[in-house]
């Protein structure tokens, strides 16, 4: 009898450990889904999937994750809404689709407030990270990084885009983001909002003059087969960020939080390497194509955002846009 009881000691405390071990010790794989807006031939999908690759080894096959891009699940605000209801577990979504829920994040988006790649870089996963990460938890979300989706350039179908005088009056497509309008507007666009899912079929029926995106987007979604001029500005930055609805988050070991968080960061870095080093190439071959890619001097586009600015810091309070450029000067080198 003693060495029934024994065997039974041993056995529960064996069980035990299978629950209490970390990433090695999920009683049963869990899969998490994981949306976004890119295309399969993107970076963020890329990165997505080297994200799941190692999420998947590193915990033992614990946690798999299931990624849905290009829409699959829904456009950009359904994607989110369904991640911060729990439908879906985690998303990439853009700063400009978090910012309806989350004024502050509006500031990644101030025209030309940064000065190019390396400079947001030094903000997002610095000084920003530490500021938004509570708020988007106070929303029911975790916030892992930062990824990317570029510097946003204009395109259109009529003229080269040389100073704003050139944009005056052409019928510019943007998503439904007040920043990015608010931006238009201070160039004289008049600016017509279509959802992302919308856009080719919009610029093919020449529904609008033009619209703006990261050359990454204009390339991979074929913008350029109807918008002749493309105009290099980098007048504001999108950035794409990982959230990871908190209960979910909350229901993860400690050992399996910590994997999740550093495959994040670590797919973070692919995602930007990615948008960068294929920007070069993509300029050439749309330019090889026909297409006239200008570099105009910044000064008269920066000179007209006046009434941008205005907009913004009444939209998202003065104290949150002045922070931002507050970060933004700090960070500069």
């Amino acid at each position: 009898m003693k060495k029934i009881i024994t065997a039974l000691t041993l056995s529960v405390a064996l069980s035990g450990l299978a629950f209490t071990g970390g990433a090695t010790a999920a009683s049963s794989p869990v899969t998490l889904k994981l949306a976004h807006f890119g295309s399969e031939s993107s970076g963020l999908h890329v990165a997505a999937k080297q994200l799941a690759a190692n999420v998947e080894k590193r915990t033992n096959g614990s946690i798999k994750i299931e990624i849905f891009p290009n829409n699959q699940l829904g456009g950009p605000p359904q994607i989110l809404e369904q991640m911060f209801l729990g439908s879906i577990d985690m998303s990439l979504s853009g700063q400009d689709q978090i910012a309806k829920h989350i004024p502050l994040f509006d500031c990644v988006a101030i025209p030309f407030s940064i000065s190019g790649y390396e400079h947001m870089d030094r903000v997002l996963d610095g000084p920003f990270l530490e500021w938004a990460a509570p708020e988007v938890e106070k929303k029911g979300a975790v916030m892992l990084s930062s990824w990317e989706w570029g510097f946003r350039q204009i395109t259109n179908s009529k003229r080269p885009i040389l100073s704003p005088a050139d944009v005056q009056g052409l019928k510019i497509r943007t998503p439904p983001a007040m920043a990015y309008q608010a931006a238009m507007e201070a160039l004289g666009a008049n600016v017509q909002t279509i959802d992302f899912s919308e856009l080719v079929q919009a610029m093919r029926q020449g529904v609008v003059d033009g619209e703006e995106n990261p050359i990454a987007t204009i390339y991979d979604l074929k913008l350029y087969e109807s918008q002749k001029y493309i105009s290099i500005i980098n007048y504001l930055y999108s950035s794409c960020v990982h959230l990871v609805n908190k209960k979910v988050w909350d229901k993860l070991t400690p050992e399996q939080q910590k994997i999740m968080k550093e495959e994040s960061d670590a797919a973070r870095l692919v995602a930007r390497k990615i948008v960068r080093d294929n920007e070069a190439v993509q300029i050439k071959d749309m330019q090889s194509k026909g297409i006239v890619i200008d570099t105009p001097d910044l000064k008269s586009f920066q000179d007209k955002m006046g009434p941008a600015y205005d907009k913004i810091r009444s939209n998202i309070g003065a104290a949150n846009f002045d922070k931002w450029m507050e970060m933004a000067k700090a960070t500069a080198k």
